[in-house]
């Protein structure tokens, strides 16, 4: 555990993992869309967002408000 551990919700990277997964489970949705979103726009914004989530965790990242 780090130091900055409580502060979870402010890192971008887990936002940015968090957000992966919201897109990854409305992948699973896809049959109801299939009319409205391209093929493979889901999987595609899903892989994006994780590697931007992997981008960002090693980014040095400022809290505001910390103890």
């Amino acid at each position: 555990m780090t130091d900055d551990s409580k502060h979870w919700s402010k890192f971008w990277s887990v936002r940015l993992s968090m957000l992966a997964a919201v897109l990854a489970a409305l992948e699973a949705s896809l049959p109801l869309w299939q009319d409205v979103v391209p093929a493979g726009a889901f999987a595609a914004a899903s892989t994006s967002v994780a590697m931007l989530a992997a981008g960002a965790r090693v980014v040095k990242q400022s809290i505001k408000g910390r103890d």
